[in-house]
């Protein structure tokens, strides 16, 4: 499905060995971001690029670039690929574009009136939902680029990425069946804090299969005392940077040993700071037998827990005043 409907891509397959994880990724990325219902795959595609390069993940930030190089949109991907003000695209996607970069990025003071419609929410709030997990979980197991600048040549580097687009072009033609997705995971419940996917049901129904499938898989290799003090460490976040020191990270996981610590603390950074993410926390979880099922179960975890709490902070920034309902406690 995967090759029919966008093309094989890391992202996605490096969760391959737990196919459950494989499918919840994109079963949750498919219907919220590639399929087109009340908002055009090109914006979706733009708003995954903009977001990819705040998280500084240069995998997925080249990748989707290349994208709307594919949709035949260059303006809006020189602007992204430049950290400009989007001043090269149309007035309806400068808008939305600084709206993204501005609410994953400012108080709410800083953010401008929401430029989408309530019925376009659900599929924006999840591609940045997707994204965010895509994000998170590709800066510890992908490699920096698709394409790299040769010689740190940035005006190469961005012809570069058009031709990949070029290449891409094919996977924009494809005519998506919606819904395609969802049985490939068993029906769920929308937890309480997900609710803004509720008004555009297929998108709802496929988030809900996502979340069960995540919390189910990082329960089997989590315990609930970690599970539970990394939710309460990602309830307190807000989305700022994070400090330098690492101060913060030792406070999130005082009280924990061993193994458990050493799950929290990955759990933690790859939440709050992925960049910061070192290959002695990957070994200090992947132990001596390597277990990669157990690490990813782990990582993907961590990477969609992030994803959840981003949406609800988005949600927060979106209906400034109105009550926030914190990620569930783990029984």
């Amino acid at each position: 499905m995967i090759r029919e409907d966008f093309f094989k891509n890391g992202s996605l397959t490096s969760r391959s060995k737990v196919p459950e994880l494989m499918a919840a990724i994109w079963t949750g990325g498919r219907e919220a971001m590639l399929v087109e219902d009340k908002v055009d795959r090109t914006t979706k595609d733009a708003i995954s690029a903009v977001l990819s390069q705040l998280n500084d993940c240069p995998y997925c930030e080249d990748m989707l670039i290349s994208l709307v190089h594919a949709a035949g949109d260059h303006s809006v991907a020189g602007d992204i690929f430049s950290q400009s003000t989007f001043d090269s695209s149309d007035n309806i996607m400068k808008e939305r574009l600084a709206w993204v970069r501005a609410i994953a990025t400012s108080d709410l003071d800083g953010i401008a009136r929401t430029p989408f419609t309530d019925e376009q929410l659900p599929e924006v709030i999840g591609t940045m939902m997707g994204m965010s997990d895509i994000n998170r979980f590709s800066h510890v197991v992908m490699e920096d680029s698709p394409v790299p600048a040769p010689f740190g040549l940035q005006r190469i580097k961005a012809w570069a990425l058009k031709i990949f687009g070029n290449e891409l072009e094919s996977t924009r033609k494809l005519s998506l069946e919606p819904g395609r997705a969802l049985s490939l995971l068993p029906k769920a419940e929308l937890p309480a804090d997900l609710q803004w996917a509720k008004s555009n049901p297929r998108v709802a129904d496929a988030i809900a299969r996502w979340t069960a499938t995540a919390e189910q898989e990082g329960a089997k290799v989590i315990s609930p005392k970690v599970r539970r003090q990394v939710i309460h460490s990602l309830n307190k976040w807000n989305g700022e940077m994070m400090p330098l020191d690492s101060s913060w990270i030792e406070q999130d996981i005082a009280g924990l040993e061993g193994q458990d610590k050493a799950i929290a603390r990955l759990a933690i950074v790859v939440g709050k700071a992925s960049y910061r993410v070192t290959n002695d926390m990957v070994n200090d979880v992947l132990g001596n037998d390597k277990d990669e099922e157990r690490f990813i179960r782990i990582l993907a975890w961590s990477s969609f827990s992030a994803a959840r709490r981003f949406s609800q902070i988005v949600v927060q920034k979106i209906q400034t005043g109105r009550h926030l309902v914190p990620m569930a406690d783990v029984a």
